[in-house]
């Protein structure tokens, strides 16, 4: 190879060796500035090294995914987070970003409620997504009119949510809070998971193929998280006498019954298991891969 490399300078007259090196230099800069970028400054160095712009996620060690599910609840920011150069959608308000806080309430009587609601839109011109703003507004915004129009129990209402772009996947989670006077907390959480191109609802299978995994190694992964779940829940209830009994015979717990799932603008997919969605309760787990 050295060889031929040099014969193939000697074969070159004075101006066309010129410009081959300096092509060469010129590569040469490109490549280290490239790299340099990449090291000390592209915000996905570790899950997207070839800065394809398509983050799937880097592995991370047990303690490190146990990190992530212990800030769950710090992602619901009302905010957009955003991984990709090239977003082509038709919005249904041009002013507007692609995700944004369509509703904000927070009204507050001592006596009857307590209701701070931030409520999303996603702005996009399609007949699913309109069907998913009708959906949200229907589930929270009618919630919380309902709830300010009352004169009974004292109640408290609270929704959030986190939103993400990673090329062309778009997810969107709402967490929302009840606390009815006399009963438990409910924490329930929804999610929509998107296509972008395809204008359509993704499953749990097309992000475990994104991911580059198996939907055998999800299944695992879930199974062990629901099994030390449970025993933690056990060891509560020795303590304490409170327990939230979880069926790990369930079928909720297969993957394709999986419901709310949604995918990080950094790569990582989020299968939530919001026990308050049925009932009064804030237990939740959550699985990562």
């Amino acid at each position: 190879m050295k060889k031929a490399i040099i014969k193939l300078i000697n074969s070159l007259d004075g101006k066309n060796q010129y410009i081959f090196f300096v092509v060469l230099i010129l590569i040469c800069i490109v490549a280290l500035s490239v790299g340099i970028y990449a090291q000390f400054f592209y915000k996905y160095a570790d899950t997207d090294p070839l800065m394809l712009g398509i983050n799937i996620g880097a592995k991370k060690t047990t303690e490190e995914y146990a990190m992530l599910k212990s800030n769950f609840g710090e992602l619901f920011n009302n905010s957009l987070r955003v991984n990709s150069d090239k977003i082509l959608v038709e919005k249904l308000n041009g002013e507007k970003d692609i995700i944004y806080t369509a509703y904000n309430l927070i009204n507050e009587d001592e006596t009857y409620y307590s209701v701070d609601v931030n409520i999303p839109e996603i702005n996009i011109d399609t007949s699913v997504i309109k069907k998913i703003n009708s959906e949200i507004k229907s589930e929270y915004y009618n919630k919380a009119n309902s709830i300010m129009r009352q004169t009974g129990e004292n109640t408290i209402y609270k929704v959030s949510y986190a939103s993400y772009i990673n090329e062309d996947i778009l997810s969107l989670v709402i967490k929302a809070s009840l606390k009815e006077q006399g009963k438990s907390e409910k924490v329930s959480i929804k999610t929509y998971t998107y296509s972008i191109s395809r204008e359509e609802l993704i499953t749990l299978e097309d992000l475990i193929n994104s991911k580059e995994t198996t939907i055998q190694a999800v299944q695992n992964s879930i199974n062990n998280e629901i099994k030390v779940a449970y025993q933690n829940a056990q060891i509560i209830a020795n303590e304490y006498g409170v327990l939230y009994e979880r069926d790990l015979e369930s079928s909720i717990y297969k993957v394709e019954k999986a419901t709310e799932y949604f995918l990080t603008d950094d790569g990582y997919v989020y299968i939530v298991y919001a026990y308050g969605n049925n009932n009064y309760t804030n237990e939740m787990d959550v699985v990562i891969f």
